[in-house]
């Protein structure tokens, strides 16, 4: 911390000005400057808190930071905010930045100027153990059991949205256009593939008409009617995710599961999702919250579904197959997260003698959560561990690495990052969990790397409400039309992970601007480490072949080495669809033609009164025969109100042609 007497500082006129103080004009006289240089990457705060004027009033500070030299300085960040202001930023090592600190145009003087750079906390360690544990009676018995009670309402008694908070919501300020600051402004195979292409940037990619994805089946899943049916309620988004076994497919939207052979035929259901934790009692039992997550365990062939609970208590609720039987009975477990934050959009994965656990924590913001639950453990009836982290506030953005495939021989509990929003690294973290001593478990970021810079800011909108549908903009709430979101603030489900002996491959993508006019895009990535040397980039690119958006993406590949991507359709002229495209051979590109598997432009249906879309989707492979199965929402009407709160799903399976 340093402190200096300001009211004798003058201020050079050629000294650039800061573009926040005064929609960029001057500082008063009594500025200061500083030089600064880290020694590595970091992320710091650099407070003006405690300064003051001479009569010991706050004193009207701005400041910001700037790189080059004394008369060609470019600004890296800036805050005026309220009197004296918090600066957030990612300072890179080896790089001299200047300082400069001033007062708001109509300051009085200068004053006792209090400086402070604060380095943010290191990652905090929690040992959660489960607060309830059982086991259920077969779900096909309770699930009917449930159905005894539906009464098929002529009527709803209650609309709401699914709690999904963002870095907006509590931590990201606003600029004077209306859009949110970014980080750095913000102050407040798989068969061996050949090396033949060389890796290319992240270009955009115009429309493939190659061979085109083979359409296996397509059919519907949960709707919206189902929650009015079901439980008396329509509700938005549908957070739609689903898994693929040996027999079956289960999905789970909010906030209803239900079971399908995989001949599209339904075995169970929809029954509510809180069904699985019948008989534990709590939060878990007694509400029915969201933010449902289905995955299927090839290792084990053993089924996990979770959601989160909120009622007395802020839990992670997680159920996990006795068999391979997603109809029959469950391990439950609560863990309570009351004295840590609400854990929100929890994600899951499984890895080696673990599940990889993600949260975002709010209440107040607090980043990302990262965490892994003993597997075996998890897999009984009785208290399960769970080792987790805080990392802060400026940490968000993640996903959770979940291995397919039947090996699982070093796998640790993995993450990767986009960081938050816009920038030009993938970042990993690892935790390396000790079950039998969890306080000696650790966790590190293991790797940054480098990929072809993205925007994730599409427009100036809050909460990215950038995706048009035809009419957006117009009508009157409640039969507004709106702009749908496109949460491109983070990675998407899921992290997909194989283990394969020499080496692991990861693919995932996220949603980006990709032609610097906010039209979003899906930015996928295939990365490798080979013999545990470390994560590298191997293939990446950004798909946006025509003037539509495409976002809300999953990604997968399969055992061949064949990459799947399913992803939402919509523009001014284009109703809500769904498309699906891959990508063969050693091509650095998705050149297996897209195939729309749902065109929303023949029955040319809109969602209404609500922005929310998504909140993601969910791509998954056949452990039987290597096929791509993909579920996401589309735009339908319900029985009540119409297209206000109108969604549904579908279901698609689909294989990529042979590389002939």
């Amino acid at each position: 911390m340093d402190m200096v007497d300001t009211t004798t500082a003058t201020s050079n006129p050629a000294d650039p000005s800061l573009s926040c103080n005064g929609s960029g004009a001057q500082t008063d006289g009594n500025t200061v400057w500083y030089v600064w240089t880290p020694d590595a990457d970091i992320t710091v705060n650099i407070s003006t808190d405690g300064s003051t004027e001479p009569g010991g009033s706050p004193l009207d500070t701005a400041h910001g930071v700037f790189t080059g030299s004394c008369g060609a300085l470019t600004e890296v960040a800036c805050v005026d905010v309220g009197l004296t202001d918090d600066l957030f930023f990612d300072a890179i090592g080896g790089e001299t930045y200047y300082i400069k600190f001033g007062e708001f145009l109509d300051g009085v003087g200068g004053g006792n100027l209090e400086v402070s750079v604060d380095l943010p906390p290191g990652p905090e360690q929690f040992v959660l153990e489960s607060v309830r544990d059982g086991m259920s009676d077969p779900i096909s018995d309770l699930a009917f059991a449930a159905a005894a009670t539906f009464t098929k309402s002529t009527k709803i008694s209650t609309t709401r949205e699914i709690p999904m908070l963002m870095q907006d919501d509590d931590k990201k300020l606003m600029r004077d256009d209306g859009k949110s600051s970014s980080f750095g402004e913000n102050v407040s195979t798989l068969a061996e593939s050949s090396l033949s292409e060389p890796l290319g940037a992240a270009g955009i990619q115009s429309l493939d008409v190659g061979e085109p994805i083979d359409l296996m089946q397509i059919f519907d899943g949960a709707e919206n009617d189902d929650n009015a049916f079901v439980l008396g309620t329509l509700l938005a988004p549908p957070d739609t995710d689903g898994d693929v076994g040996l027999n079956h497919y289960v999905q789970m939207t909010n906030l209803v599961t239900t079971i399908f052979d995989k001949s599209g035929n339904t075995v169970l259901g929809p029954f509510p999702n809180n069904v699985f934790w019948t008989g534990l009692g709590g939060v878990c039992e007694n509400t029915n919250s969201g933010d449902p997550i289905v995955l299927y365990d090839e290792e084990t062939d053993r089924w996990l579904v979770s959601q989160f609970g909120i009622g007395a208590q802020w839990s992670l609720c997680i159920a996990l197959s006795q068999t391979g039987d997603p109809t029959g009975t469950y391990y439950q477990h609560e863990f309570d997260f009351s004295g840590i934050g609400f854990p929100d959009y929890p994600k899951y994965g499984f890895v080696t003698d673990a599940i990889g656990v993600m949260v975002h924590l709010f209440s107040p913001f607090q980043g990302a959560g990262l965490g892994a639950i003993d597997k075996t453990e998890a897999f009984s009836a009785g208290p399960t561990t769970m080792v987790f982290y805080t990392l802060g506030t400026n940490e968000f953005g993640f996903v959770v690495g979940d291995n397919d495939g039947p090996v699982f021989d070093n796998m640790p509990p993995t993450f990767f990052t986009n960081n938050g929003g816009s920038g030009d690294t993938i970042d990993v973290w690892e935790i390396a969990p000790d079950f039998a001593l969890p306080t000696d478990s650790t966790i590190s970021e293991v790797a940054s790397i480098p990929v072809s810079p993205f925007d994730s800011d599409l427009c100036g909108a809050g909460r990215e409400r950038c995706i048009d549908q035809p009419g957006s903009g117009t009508g009157i709430f409640p039969e507004n039309i709106p702009f749908l979101e496109a949460i491109s603030d983070r990675l998407m489900h899921r992290l997909q992970l194989r283990d394969l002996g020499n080496r692991k491959q990861a693919v995932v993508n996220h949603t980006v601007d990709a032609d610097g006019t906010g039209k979003a895009g899906v930015r996928w990535y295939e990365f490798r480490n080979h013999k545990d040397r470390g994560w590298e980039l191997k293939k990446e690119n950004t798909f946006s072949p025509d003037g539509d958006h495409r976002w809300m993406g999953s990604i997968a590949m399969t055992a061949a080495g064949e990459t799947c991507v399913g992803y939402s359709i919509s523009s001014q002229s284009t109703y809500p669809s769904i498309g699906v495209a891959g990508r063969r051979g050693t091509a650095n590109h998705l050149n297996v033609g897209e195939l729309v598997a749902f065109d929303g432009n023949v029955d040319q249906f809109v969602q209404k009164r609500t922005a929310r879309w998504g909140d993601y989707s969910a791509m998954a492979i056949d452990p039987v025969d290597d096929t791509c199965w993909y579920t996401t929402e589309h735009a339908k009407p319900n029985s009540f109100i119409g297209e206000q709160f109108g969604w549904a799903t579908k279901i698609i399976q689909f294989d990529i042609p042979d590389d002939d």
